[in-house]
């Protein structure tokens, strides 16, 4: 039989198995035996796998056609794994301080209810608010405040009926457990912030506004600074170069509301501003900033149906 044309291979060598068979346009194709291997060190034969790492190693990939078993130092495969572990362990450790924060909360709240089952309701969808992420702790405080007449209206009645008439004689009813938990001590200026708020002595409004304008950075909260502005009619443009020419992180809310005063001019008011609070949600920073400005001595209240104004002090 005469010898193939120089070039064609027609069988594979022993230690290796034939994957396709020689035809007129293909040389016959040969791979390793399984439990053997060839790499760039040993490319003219097969060599036997390894069956086990050396002593203080670990196996993390197993042996292929085209290369050995990879081993890696213990500590190096245990080190992911150690990390995962801590990480892990963390992230509980958080979660459960949480949980129990608000079920604490929870007790003080519900321990004013009383049994009343409507309290108990709010309490629970305040409680609920809280285990919902960033931003519930402004939505439960808002929930409070559009509540807390009420609250007390459920306590008070709750006392009353369970007096004789004769003993309701100049009874004060006090402030319930749970009105007390949720909202504190009252504030004495709460029925005035509904009211509009002047200047003292005449001053300027918008000028006096913008005295302000550096503690707002304080107090509204950074993630809602963009959407802010967009309420007061700024573009998502004017925003990012008022950003980009900004100096500072801290600066970015100052310099926006400058850009919102000279774009509006006049118009620009406190009003438009704490209305824009309201609207997105950050009823928490607008009575902050009130309390600010009367704090300060710069703004009054007006009062209701008069040309006249009262400050809280």
């Amino acid at each position: 039989m005469a010898p193939p044309p120089a070039g064609v291979k027609l069988a594979c060598k022993s230690d290796e198995e034939e994957r396709s068979a020689c035809t007129r346009t293909r040389n016959t194709a040969c791979q390793c035996k399984p439990g053997t291997f060839r790499n760039d060190d040993s490319a003219e034969m097969c060599r036997k796998c390894s069956t086990e790492c050396p002593r203080g190693k670990v196996k993390v990939k197993d042996c292929t056609r085209w290369s050995d078993i990879e081993c890696v130092h213990n500590e190096s495969g245990n080190g992911h794994n150690v990390r995962t572990i801590l990480i892990v362990t963390v992230v509980i450790l958080v979660a459960l301080l949480l949980l129990v924060a608000v079920l604490m909360c929870c007790w003080c709240i519900g321990s004013g209810c009383g049994g009343n089952p409507k309290c108990m309701h709010r309490v629970f969808l305040w409680c609920l608010g809280l285990l919902r992420g960033p931003g519930a702790e402004d939505n439960a405080h808002n929930m409070i405040l559009n509540h807390g007449d009420s609250l007390s209206t459920f306590t008070s009645e709750q006392q009353m009926e369970s007096q004789e008439p004769a003993d309701l004689t100049g009874v004060t009813v006090q402030s319930p457990g749970e009105a007390q938990c949720l909202l504190g001590p009252a504030e004495p200026g709460g029925s005035q912030r509904r009211r509009p708020l002047v200047p003292a002595n005449g001053a300027d409004p918008t000028e006096t506004m913008m005295l302000f304008f550096d503690n707002f950075a304080d107090i509204v909260p950074f993630n809602s600074w963009d959407q802010l502005m967009r309420q007061l009619d700024l573009t998502n443009n004017e925003i990012h170069m008022v950003r980009a020419d900004t100096a500072g992180p801290r600066d970015a809310l100052y310099a926006m509301l400058m850009k919102w005063v000279n774009k509006t001019g006049q118009d620009a008011s406190i009003h438009t501003l704490l209305d824009a609070l309201e609207r997105i949600g950050e009823r928490h920073a607008k009575e902050r900033i009130q309390d600010l400005l009367v704090d300060s001595g710069k703004f009054i209240y007006l009062e209701d149906g008069t040309g006249s104004a009262v400050s809280l002090e």
